[in-house]
């Protein structure tokens, strides 16, 4: 069996001859209990429409030859000819090109990384990616002044991003379809020159936190986890701030973020009571958005009746 044979089988299919079943499914996503360590909450997703996996207790994630390698813990080679033995039998799946998708013929060698970025650009040249922007109600002019238009492939296929960059030169990556990261993981600092710091979870609420504040900015400096797990890193650096505000989210890894912090020995607030409704920043920024839109159209359709 070749990679590219590999790729058409469905991991939803990996996972069922392997025992392992989504806790739920919304839409094309199917989230499990990661099969990696032992948890409550289903925090590993996977896209059957993309055939590739994101697992956000790691913040890890890829295709079906990435998942092979991990869960049989065994080489490129090995896995192909696992799956070609015939001890698995699998129906192959041909996935359509979507709209953030792109295709070209490349060759990928067994030890690529996962995801390779091919270029970057200013946002604002791709529509889908502005529409998923706009689909997080995130302010534009706020988005292009942090983040980049991320192309990147993984394996012979192409694909399209909003990326932020960490410390280390690596990018997290969002689009309507996928949610993962290139390597190097790392956290984002980013320096203004203030006494005081936010801590995030993830760009998504960073740039929320900024958009809900554009008519009064933050006047903090900021860094960006890019992943629960990353919080250790960041440790040294609130240390040299006089006030930290840390900004979980409503969820089971805000509340481990949280005790590492305590742990550590942090002094910090938690600044979480200001979206105690909602999970995260993005999500009170997006309802607060369409309540916005409801009332327009309430308005709207008064004016009318007035008019007749």
């Amino acid at each position: 069996m070749t990679c590219e044979q590999a790729r058409e089988i469905p991991i939803v299919e990996l996972l069922k001859h392997c025992h392992i079943h989504p806790s739920y499914v919304r839409g094309q996503d199917h989230w499990y209990i990661s099969p990696f360590r032992e948890e409550k909450t289903p925090s590993f997703k996977v896209n059957a429409k993309l055939n590739m996996y994101y697992d956000h207790g790691n913040g890890q994630g890829g295709d079906i030859i990435d998942l092979g390698r991990a869960l049989f813990r065994c080489d490129t080679k090995a896995l192909l000819e696992k799956l070609g033995s015939g001890f698995f039998s699998f129906q192959p799946q041909h996935f359509k090109e979507t709209g953030s998708h792109m295709r070209r013929d490349v060759t990928q060698a067994p030890d690529q990384p996962a995801i390779q970025i091919t270029g970057t650009k200013d946002l604002g040249n791709n529509p889908a990616i502005t529409r998923y922007l706009e689909s997080r109600h995130v302010d534009l002019d706020i988005a292009k002044s942090h983040c980049r238009e991320v192309y990147y492939q993984v394996g012979d296929r192409n694909y399209f991003a909003v990326g932020f960059e960490n410390r280390s030169g690596g990018y997290e990556l969002r689009n309507e379809y996928f949610k993962g990261s290139s390597s190097p993981k790392d956290i984002t600092h980013i320096e203004q020159g203030h006494k005081s710091v936010c801590v995030l979870e993830g760009f998504t609420d960073f740039l929320s936190l900024l958009t809900l504040r554009k008519p009064e900015p933050v006047r903090s400096d900021f860094v960006v986890l890019n992943s629960v797990n990353l919080a250790e890193r960041s440790m040294d650096i609130l240390r040299n701030y006089r006030t930290v505000f840390v900004y979980p989210d409503h969820d089971a890894a805000g509340n481990r973020l949280m005790e590492k912090f305590e742990h550590a020995g942090i002094n910090f607030v938690d600044a979480s009571g200001i979206y105690q409704n909602y999970k995260d920043l993005n999500q009170m920024l997006i309802a607060g958005k369409e309540s916005e839109k409801q009332i327009r159209q309430q308005e709207l359709k008064r004016s009318r009746g007035l008019r007749m």
